[in-house]
């Protein structure tokens, strides 16, 4: 008879005392998964206070399109305001009378600031009014087109209609130059005044001889050889020396020859 190996006894002893002690003490109990405690709720603070929104103020303005604002968070910045051109500073047409009226219509005034684009931001005032809009109205701002706002632009219609502002003379639109200079109109030299002096009526003749004058006695001549003699002949009536005596013809010419 064939012998098992020592080994494989071994084996099968130890599968064998196995197999009893299971039986003999049942199926061992599987254990339990440990109870994983559920995280606590988390609860956000609802006692906290929104900010409180910025309000700004004009400070100063550099043109009338562009303003420097300070807000009630203690910041300041500029503003461009949005959809409009003004005149250059100090060279352009109309420069001072628009930044003094944008002085006078803002400054330390309380606005409102729409969202920043790349054109600008709208600025409201605090009746609100838009600013662009009123500026463009009365001819103090001409319409940027590249905003492409619509009612600035029909502001601008109503100032061109109206020639208010920079759309009258001088200016007449254009705000990028100085004011031309007005050409001095020549002033007429008036013609000289002629004036006709009356007709003179034509002296009326008459046939009556005219009155011999009297012989001047400051001069006496004897008769025409003294009157040659003297250098004075021939004598015309009413010069010394005449006397009806010497005009032999009376023509009024004595010592003719």
């Amino acid at each position: 008879m064939k012998r098992f190996p020592n080994w494989l006894k071994i084996v099968l002893a130890a599968f064998a005392v196995l197999f009893v002690l299971g039986a003999i003490f049942g199926k061992a109990p599987e254990p339990k998964p440990a109870a994983v405690a559920a995280p606590a709720p988390t609860t956000t603070a609802s006692s906290s206070t929104p900010p409180a929104p910025v309000t700004y103020t004009i400070g100063s303005v550099t043109d009338a399109a562009t303003v420097v604002v300070n807000g009630t968070d203690g910041t300041s910045k500029t503003v461009r305001v949005l959809g409009v051109t003004a005149p250059v500073v100090t060279t352009g047409c109309y420069s001072a009378e628009s930044l003094a009226w944008a002085t006078t219509t803002l400054s330390g005034k309380a606005v409102t600031l729409g969202a920043e684009t790349a054109q600008g931001i709208a600025v409201t005032l605090a009746g609100g009014q838009d600013y662009a809009a009123l500026a463009i109205q009365r001819g103090y701002l001409k319409y940027a087109t590249d905003a492409a706002l619509p009612a600035l632009a029909a502001a601008e219609t109503a100032a061109k209609l109206a020639t208010s502002g920079l759309w009258g003379p001088p200016c007449n639109g254009t705000i990028d130059v100085p004011a031309p200079t007005p050409t001095p109109t020549p002033t007429p030299t008036p013609e000289p005044v002629v004036t006709k002096a009356p007709p003179v009526a034509p002296p009326v003749r008459t046939t009556e001889r005219e009155p011999t004058p009297e012989p001047d006695s400051s001069a006496y001549y004897k008769n025409c050889a003294a009157a040659k003699a003297a250098g004075a002949a021939p004598l015309h009536r009413g010069e010394p020396g005449y006397r009806a005596g010497l005009d032999r013809d009376g023509d009024g010419v004595a010592c003719e020859s």
